[in-house]
């Protein structure tokens, strides 16, 4: 896992981000903008940058590793306890519930990172998290992807982007429900059929 620094300077870097991702936008930002929201100069700037674009690379790097970090391996000195939920579970209740605590607990952050030009990345990245997560999984339970008729590839690719799909949403809708929520919505949904969602 990459480590990253926490700095003072770089927490303020990032606060500035995410008040003129919201004010004015990512692609009008500046490097003066950001020196300026973070009360430094353009030279403190760029010892830890080497230009906004770099700025949001690493801020994204940063997150997912956090996230990658607290769904791979629950317990972690990252996440905040979660209850375990029903044994047998494709995600495991902890490891999904301490990855959207994080999400929410950072919502401002992936907010405007959604808003920089750069969701299809957070997107990916997050799905590459969850593929890795159901793969583990599936081996523990001594299953593959894949049926008779649904080729492994397609059949991972259909659990993980339907998975993502809905913390995106959630992430989409302000994180207006709780992680728990959430979290049963997801463990809900993963014993139904695509025709069972259906009234």
């Amino acid at each position: 896992m990459v480590q990253h620094r926490n700095t003072r300077t770089e927490g303020a870097i990032k606060e500035a981000f995410i008040t003129l991702t919201n004010a004015k936008g990512f692609d009008a930002m500046t490097v003066s903008d950001l020196a300026r929201e973070a009360h430094i100069n353009r030279g403190t700037f760029y010892t830890h940058y080497t230009d906004k674009f770099d700025l949001r690379q690493q801020l994204l790097a940063n997150a997912i590793s956090d996230l990658t970090q607290i769904m791979l391996n629950p317990g972690s000195a990252l996440e905040q306890p979660a209850t375990s939920g029903p044994e047998g579970q494709l995600i495991p209740y902890a490891a999904l519930l301490g990855g959207l605590r994080y999400i929410k607990n950072d919502f401002a952050f992936f907010d405007a990172i959604s808003h920089s030009g750069n969701d299809m990345q957070l997107y990916n990245r997050t799905k590459d998290i969850i593929t890795e997560l159901l793969l583990i999984e599936a081996e523990k339970m001594g299953k593959k992807p894949g049926r008779d008729n649904i080729p492994a590839v397609y059949a991972r690719e259909m659990l993980a982007a339907s998975l993502t799909a809905i913390v995106w949403l959630w992430l989409k809708r302000g994180c207006e429900e709780s992680p728990e929520t959430i979290a049963t919505i997801i463990d809900h949904a993963r014993t139904l059929a695509p025709a069972d969602l259906l009234n």
